[in-house]
């Protein structure tokens, strides 16, 4: 096994801190709640006490002071104190924090190197600080909510950072963020008042904090994204990081500028193009426009023409309206005369068709006075027949009277028997009874009846539970009974092993076994129960790429069963460990190996865990999602270092060779260097195994089968007792029930009968009075008829008055009647003599009558041709209004020449003939399209309106053109002197460590020609802004050139480096108040890292440098360490003290500390504390006033986290 030296191996444990959630309380080394450990040392020989003694608490050094009194400075090279600048980090305190219960940190004003193992919680801080400061968790790349951030098993994480005052201000600002886990709510402080996230993220930003800077702020899982910067977004970054926001506004304003410039200048070429197109299309339809126009005169003087028709008909139309007027005059005259001579003869007839007329009316008026008499009459025979209606009803009630006597006597003797009868049965009292002690009798025997109920319902409640026991008990025989039948079964063993693995599992297979109809598709069960192996040689390397939970899993094929079989398992059924998966698809044809069979055999590869599992196709695709079967090879034989080297390449998750299983972890940030394998041991199978029948299993099951089949004989017995006992009490209870209904019945019957007697009283005065009514009635006969028959008395002598009035009305009908009779004789010979006269007449009538109709037509024409001639006329004022509105508006004369014209022509016939002239002469001209005229004119209006927009745009780009000149100007400068300071820097850390480096500005120039004129700068005019970018330059090796950075050139430690470098050249612009860099060494090799780490000290250990945290797993020996510096060490494992202990009586108590002084005494003893260039290694601790002792030059704090 030698060959396995060289591989890279890691530990199963994740080095992520979000994995360790459940680690025990963290141990801060300054709080002041916790005993410490201490080791009393000799300051005059330097020799430690062997006996490690615990100070009392009275004697406990207090490690915190206030805000006010904690140290912000260090001593610098030169003697005097480095403070911290303005927005530094001056204090860190977190309280259930990812893995820390309660932790203070004290970070120097320069280099603070962060160290400890992976999952310790060096990355924390980080968090710490992104979180702390106001920024959420999307720019640290790790979890998605600030909740999760809060240490396992609490409700709420608290983060407090100090931060370093400006030179104004009095205090350092304290910033608090409290995070609650449940809903992922956060509350800040400022100060101790209540604030936002926006006024922390304001007051970070005062402070030129710039979290969201990866130039700045470089968490771990940010490192890839900050190598995949791109040179343009690397410029951005660096003018935020240094130059403040003035700089990175410029160029903005000059990148939008030039984005409108250059807009501007393709929409001015492209106006310029379509000018000339225009204008050439103008000059070759100029011709054709001019025929086009001469065409539309003839149409428009053809239009004019028709238009100014009204003014040629207006003469015939006068014409025609004088006649008609002539002609109706002379028949008025005529028809005027003819009456003239025929009056005396047509007086006479007048005078007949009046007396006519007068007679008429006589007879209306006759008829209406004999309508109004006979209306009368029936009004009087109406109250005849009212007046006998009367008397009629009034006879029916005499007659009612005299019938109802004989009745009420007959009422009248009942009811007096009855009195009697009931007088009688009042003398007879019935039996006195004592209703109370009925009453008694009756709830004892209730009461005895209630005492049953509880014994019955304790003996039904013990049969339920009896049978409920039975049919449990007779479940548990079949199941039993299914059991012992499966181990004989290759799927009764599987499931039997599902059983062992988990419970819940196995119960919720069976359930859904037996409704599986209520699902939309198949639901399959776990692998273990539906999948098997091909070779059951090859299950030891099968199992080994799988854990528990891959065999447990139940799969179903869409979403709809998923929620539906969720709901059921773990709402209704409370079961807890069970898992679900979806999977829609069945193709394993997307599952291909990673490798060619030729490559299988150059890498030693003779088959993939896939190939030998045999089951459903929806569950192997399941296991090939879930763990990557397809990509995980078996190998007959060891393979060689070249062989697994190369295969660490390749896309293979893992292989198993023999009894080891290795398997490949890449992290992409780091490139090749980033790969590495872990080994694990395979261990025996067993899940798919072929094991031999359980003997002990078997007898086990047996035996409780024969346990339950007695259970069950015995719980048969005790059910039948319970059944006879239940029936005695039920025919006890029904004999107490009848005996108190019985009673009942009896009490009822005397109650009743007592009740009829008291009633008799009532009944005999209310027949009584009913006696007396009914006597008044009989005495009262006479009078009532006396009274009806004086009411009908007075009834007939109405009737007598009606009569008489009726017949009053009958003589004045017929007077009426008469009357009218005559007036219609005298209507029939008036009509007879006008009928008469006009027939002696009818010759002079027809003569009139003729003429009348006559002037009658004529006056009709006469009004006909004057509307039309109106019409005429108005036709013709509105075409003269037209011409002169023409001339007055538009200067055009042509209809009003047209006008006059047709004037003169006074004949339509004349006007016809010029309308076809001016047609033949349109003839002459047809062709072409009728709207190039228009087109013609529009084009011209489009040219005109681009000549004006050409001359606008060129001014603009003038504008354009100064306002990028003015900004270009202050920015390059700026940008340049900035990217030179840079580069001095860059280059020197890089001559430092022999070799070269250079940054410089790649000034992007635009290629189109306007933009190439010499004023512009030519081809280098540099007008590019927004492909501005940051180039960086290497040299690793002697004899090659300088090439830019990039991922293809240089190696993953060599990017590192660059990395690493170029942010500490900006740390000497000085512009932030702090950076965090996360692990940036990992890939680097050991030398590379020793010279970065040197060259950071140097640039830290310079006064006026800004503060620094470099997080690092990793500590060479032998590193270079200089006065300024602080190292903040963070430790954990099993023997690290617990933060809380019990003492002797059981309370509990803070738990002791860890004392790096300690640690620093006995490396002198050892002759380790001078390094290779003399200087010592000593440890910073805080002590009881507040202020810090320094044994030497290198400060160091450790947070421990207890294990």
């Amino acid at each position: 096994m030698a060959s396995r030296l060289a591989r890279r191996s890691r530990t199963l444990d994740s080095d992520d801190e979000g994995s360790r959630a459940n680690t025990p309380s963290s141990t801060a080394p300054n709080d002041s709640k916790r005993l410490r450990r201490t080791i009393t040392s000799d300051s005059e020989d330097g020799s430690a006490s062997e006996d490690n003694s615990t100070q009392t608490p009275a004697h406990m050094p207090a490690i915190r002071k206030p805000q006010s009194q904690i140290p912000t400075s260090v001593p610098s090279r030169n003697g005097r104190r480095q403070t911290h600048q303005p927005g530094a980090i001056v204090r860190v305190k977190l309280t259930n924090f990812v893995t820390y219960t309660s932790a203070e940190f004290f970070p120097g004003p320069n280099l603070n190197m962060v160290i400890g193992p992976n999952g310790t919680g060096k990355s924390t801080l980080v968090c710490a600080i992104c979180l702390g400061l106001g920024w959420p968790p999307s720019y640290l790349g790790r979890a998605k909510e600030p909740g999760e951030f809060v240490k396992h098993g609490r409700g709420e994480a608290t983060i407090e950072i100090e931060l370093q005052r400006q030179p104004t201000s009095r205090k350092n600002p304290v910033v608090t963020r409290i995070i609650k886990r449940e809903g992922n709510k956060s509350i800040f402080t400022l100060n101790g008042a209540a604030s936002t996230a926006k006024a922390v993220q304001t007051l970070a930003n005062s402070f030129n904090i710039q979290i969201d800077n990866l130039c700045q702020f470089l968490p771990q899982d940010k490192v890839v994204e900050f190598a995949q910067l791109s040179p343009i977004e690397l410029l951005a970054s660096t003018q935020r990081a240094v130059s403040g926001p003035d700089m990175a506004r410029m160029h903005e304003d000059l990148k939008k500028l030039r984005s409108s410039q250059t807009q501007f200048m393709n929409e001015h070429k492209q106006d310029r193009d379509h000018l000339t197109n225009l204008e050439n299309r103008q000059e070759m339809q100029r011709t054709e426009v001019e025929r086009m126009r001469e065409r539309a005169m003839v149409q428009k003087r053809l239009a004019w023409l028709e238009l100014c028709r009204p003014v040629a008909q207006y003469t015939e139309s006068k014409t025609k309206y004088q006649e008609a007027r002539s002609k109706a005059k002379a028949l008025t005259q005529e028809l005027k005369q003819l009456k003239a001579v025929s009056a005396p003869t047509l007086r006479k007839i007048t005078a007949k068709e009046t007396y006519e007329s007068n007679i008429r009316a006589l007879k209306n008026e006759r008829a209406n006075e004999l309508a109004r008499s006979e209306r009368e009459c029936s009004n009087q025979a109406k109250e005849v027949e009212k007046c006998q209606d009367t008397i009629r009803d009034l006879d029916n009630k005499v007659e009612a009277e005299k019938k109802s006597i004989p009745k009420i006597r007959e009422e009248l003797k009942r009811l007096q028997h009855k009195i009697t009868e009931l007088r009688r049965k009042r003398e007879q009292r019935p039996e006195e009874f004592d209703s109370r002690a009925i009453a008694d009798e009756i709830q004892e025997l209730k009461n005895q009846q209630r005492v049953l109920d509880p014994q019955l319902e304790e003996l039904e409640r013990r049969k339920d539970e009896l049978r409920q026991k039975g049919t449990t008990n007779n479940n548990a025989i079949t199941q039993l009974n299914a059991q012992l039948e499966g181990l004989e079964t290759q799927a009764g063993q599987q499931e039997n092993k599902l059983q062992h693995l988990s419970r819940d599992t196995f119960l919720a297979w069976k359930w859904i076994q037996e409704n599986q109809e209520e699902f939309k598709q198949h639901v399959f069960g776990p692998p273990i129960v539906e999948c098997s192996l091909k070779d059951p040689r090859m299950a030891d390397a099968v199992e080994s790429v799988l854990q528990d939970n891959d065999f447990k899993f139940i799969t179903v094929q869409n979403q709809d069963d998923f929620s539906y079989l969720q709901r059921k398992l773990f709402r209704e059924k409370k079961y807890h460990d069970v898992s679900l998966r979806v999977c829609t698809s069945d193709n394993l044809s997307q599952f291909r190996p990673p490798l060619s069979h030729e490559e299988m055999e150059r890498y030693g590869l003779t088959s993939w865990v896939r190939d030998h599992l045999d089951g459903p196709a929806t569950v192997l695709a399941m296991l090939c999602t879930e763990r990557n079967l397809h990509r995980c090879g078996i190998s007959s034989r060891e393979l060689t270092q070249q062989q697994h080297d190369e295969l660490a390449k390749t896309a293979v998750q893992s292989y198993v060779v023999g009894r080891k299983s290795y398997q490949f972890v890449r992290r992409a940030e780091y490139g090749s260097a980033g790969t590495s394998a872990r080994v694990r041991e395979v261990r025996p199978a067993k899940r798919w195994t072929d094991q031999p029948i359980d003997v002990g299993r078997k007898a086990t099951l047996q035996r409780e089968i024969a346990e339950r089949r007695g259970d069950s004989q015995i719980m048969k017995t005790e059910f039948e007792n319970l059944k006879k006992e239940i029936a005695e009490i039920k025919e006890k209870k029904k004999q107490l029930e009848e005996e108190a209904v019985e009673k009942k019945q009896e009490k009822d019957a005397k109650q009743r009968a007592l009740m009829e007697w008291k009633a008799l009283e009532p009944k005999i005065q209310d027949n009584e009075e009913k006696v007396g009514k009914l006597q008044e009635t009989l005495d009262g006969f006479k009078t009532r008829v006396r009274d009806l028959r004086d009411r009908q008395d007075d009834a007939l002598v109405a009737k007598t008055e009606a009569v008489l009035e009726y017949a009053s009305a009958t003589r004045d009908v017929r007077v009426k009647l008469a009357s009218l009779l005559e007036a219609d004789v005298m209507l029939v010979e008036a009509i007879s003599d006008v009928a008469a006269l006009r027939a002696q007449n009818e010759e002079i009538t027809s003569a009139i009558t003729q003429k009348s109709a006559e002037e009658a037509e004529a006056k009709s024409v006469h009004k006909r041709e004057y509307e039309r001639a109106t019409q005429v006329l108005e036709a013709v004022h509105r075409v003269r209004a037209q011409a002169g509105t023409l001339v007055e508006e538009k200067g055009e004369g042509g209809l009003l020449e047209v006008f006059q014209f047709v004037a003169g022509i006074q004949q339509e016939e004349g006007l016809d003939a010029e309308i076809d002239a001016e047609r033949a002469k349109l003839e002459l001209t047809e062709g072409g399209s009728a709207s190039i005229i228009r087109d013609f004119e529009d084009r011209a209006k489009v040219i005109e309106r681009l000549q004006a927009k050409l001359a606008e745009t060129e001014t603009r780009q003038a504008d354009f053109k100064h306002s990028i000149r003015e900004i270009r100007d202050k920015w390059e400068h700026r940008l340049d002197e900035v990217v030179a300071r840079i580069n001095d820097a860059f280059s020197d850390s890089f001559a430092r460590i022999g070799c070269a480096g250079q940054v410089a500005v790649y000034k992007a120039s635009s290629d189109d020609p306007a933009d190439c004129a010499e004023e512009n700068g030519g081809q280098e005019n540099g007008l590019d802004f927004a492909n501005w970018a940051i180039h960086i330059s290497v040299k690793f090796r002697e004899h090659e050139p300088l090439s830019l950075l990039d991922s293809h050139r240089q190696s993953g430690g060599e990017r590192a480096v660059s990395t690493i470098f170029y942010l500490m050249a900006l740390q000497s612009l000085n512009r932030a108040p702090f950076r965090v860099v996360d692990e940036i060494n990992q890939g680097m090799d050991p030398r590379n890292e020793r010279m970065v780490h040197g060259r950071m000290v140097d640039i830290a250990a310079d006064d006026g440098g800004s503060q620094y945290f470099l997080i690092t797993p990793k500590l060479l020996s032998g590193l270079k360490y200089r006065r300024g510096m602080t190292v903040l060490c963070i430790v954990s494992g099993e023997n690290m003290p617990a933060a809380r202990e019990r003492d002797e009586n059981g309370h509990w108590v803070d738990g002791p500390k860890v004392d790096f002084r300690a640690f620093v005494q006995r490396a002198k003893e050892l002759g380790m504390g001078v390094a290779s260039d003399g200087r010592g290694v000593e440890v910073e601790v805080g002590d009881g006033d507040g202020e810090s002792r320094r044994f030497g030059h290198v400060s160091s704090q450790v947070a421990a986290v207890g294990a």
